[in-house]
């Protein structure tokens, strides 16, 4: 049974209820008149026996006349009367559940067409249609869409009328998630979601501040695109934001001790453009480096079905051999920073979460493009090897094969992998991965709490995956121009 055939807190249309009662009674009424008609004349024959004979003869003539008359002509009248009162009746239904689908079929058409739905930002489901509140009485109203309480809108037993379709006004309701229950500011808008994956202290969380920052404050007013965030809490976030990017540090996520809280924390946040619509909502998710690899999250990780791309943050020092190369040549605040979790444990953990959640076979393939991130490039000067310096230089030295930026990028980030030991990581990406794109960057740019972040290379990942996810995001930010498939990735085998 859909949440539509379930008894609502409103009014059924006339034509999907009371007008079936009314056609009942009235075809009943009709017929039960005829019968009480047939019946008088049947009752007045038998008042005649007491009448001389010929009266009786006489009466009784015109009596059964009258009855056999009301038998046949009013049958056939009431028959009459009743074939028009349905016909027409009927016709006013059909009409109405034309208009019905019609309309249905726009609305449904609209969200289809533009891609929209709900992503929770605290449980992750996703659903097409949230539960909306009556503005009157904060009655809970499921699959507010046309249908058989009402076509362009609803009646809530309260009285309020209540928009049920894109075009009148449904998005300003007030919403909940059907499955947690928790408050929504969705507005019926285009969700764009990006996870952050990655082991304990990778820089997740020092990413989404230099990202968040410098595209809220430098990219979206240059690009005419206007931010709104989704709520207080998100606005907050952007101020702890702030404050971290001016004093260059960073604050380990959170791990909740609370199984009903949320294990992935969003930072969201509205995009408005005038070609943006409906207007675009960013959700990038960051979840504690230890919850992920431990697998004990309080709740399913679905937006890894369902969101539009995804960045692997790896600490290259989290391995080994390299950080045994460079740890001479790093600070004492840097080694301390490392990431602790294996890179092919994480991959492990990662892949297991994506088969429990997309249902993904070890052969299967997914769709969903992924950007692998070299992060802490500034450290030990990583940046030579697959940084802008090292970019530039290989493209000057040898021009005629190295011709685009980011391409090259992607081959020596490939390449310093497998040249360390790490062929199987890029493997397994290359397997699972139909599409990805190697990047290299540094979040804070130099040691942490050394001042004011000064950020590289953290845009260009998040505007990939989001040209990739929106054509119309691709027209307004369109910073870089990136080829479909890097060109140099055969050059490495």
């Amino acid at each position: 049974m859909t949440s539509e055939s379930k008894v609502q807190p409103a009014k059924k249309s006339y034509f999907f209820s009371k007008g079936y009662i009314d056609l009942k009674n009235t075809v009943k009424g009709a017929w039960q008149r005829n019968g009480k008609s047939i019946k008088n004349y049947k009752d007045k024959l038998s008042y005649l026996k007491f009448e001389k004979l010929p009266k009786k003869l006489l009466l009784g003539s015109l009596y059964l006349l009258a009855m056999i008359s009301v038998i046949v002509c009013g049958t056939i009248i009431t028959t009459a009367i009743t074939l028009i009162h349905i016909s027409v009746l009927l016709l006013f239904m059909m009409l109405v559940y034309l208009g019905f689908s019609i309309v249905w079929c726009i609305d449904r058409f609209y969200l289809k067409r533009n891609q929209i739905f709900t992503a929770c930002h605290i449980c992750k489901e996703k659903s097409l249609i949230p539960i909306y509140l009556c503005p009157n009485c904060n009655e809970k109203h499921t699959r507010l869409t046309p249908g058989v309480y009402g076509i362009l809108h609803r009646t809530c037993n309260c009285g309020a009328k209540i928009p049920t379709t894109f075009f009148n006004g449904r998005k300003n309701l007030s919403a909940i998630c059907p499955n947690c229950k928790s408050p929504l500011s969705d507005r019926e808008s285009r969700p764009i979601c990006i996870p952050i994956i990655g082991g304990r202290s990778v820089g997740k969380t020092a990413y989404i501040t230099a990202f968040s920052k410098t595209f809220i404050d430098e990219v979206a007013p240059a690009k005419g695109m206007n931010i709104e965030f989704y709520n207080s809490d998100k606005e907050r976030i952007y101020r702890e934001i702030e404050n971290d990017y001016l004093l260059g540090e960073t604050r380990m996520t959170q791990r909740s001790t609370d199984p009903n809280s949320a294990s992935s924390i969003s930072f969201s946040f509205f995009v408005q453009h005038p070609t943006f619509k409906p207007e675009r909502l960013m959700h990038i998710y960051d979840i504690a480096g230890e919850v992920f690899t431990n697998n004990n999250e309080n709740e399913v990780q679905q937006q890894y079905e369902y969101c539009q791309g995804m960045i692997l943050l790896f600490d290259p020092f989290s391995v080994v051999n390299i950080a045994d190369k460079y740890e001479s040549s790093m600070s004492k605040n840097d080694i301390a920073g490392i990431g602790k979790a294996d890179i092919t444990y994480i991959l492990d953990s990662f892949f297991s979460k994506l088969r429990m959640v997309t249902g993904l076979s070890e052969a299967d393939m997914l769709n969903t493009p992924i950007a692998i991130v070299i992060s802490k490039v500034d450290t030990a000067d990583l940046a030579d090897i697959v940084g802008e310096a090292a970019v530039n230089k290989l493209m000057a030295v040898d021009s005629e094969n190295f011709t685009d930026y980011y391409d090259t990028m992607d081959y020596l980030c490939r390449k310093f992998l497998i040249d360390n030991d790490l062929s199987h990581f890029v493997t397994q990406i290359d397997n699972k991965f139909k599409t990805n794109r190697y990047f290299a960057c540094s979040s804070i740019g130099h040691t942490k709490g050394a001042g004011k972040y000064e950020p590289m290379g953290v845009l260009a990942p998040m505007e990939w995956l989001c040209q990739r996810a929106d054509k119309k995001m691709a027209n307004v930010w369109n910073n870089t121009s990136f080829s479909k498939v890097p060109a140099y990735i055969n050059k490495l085998s």
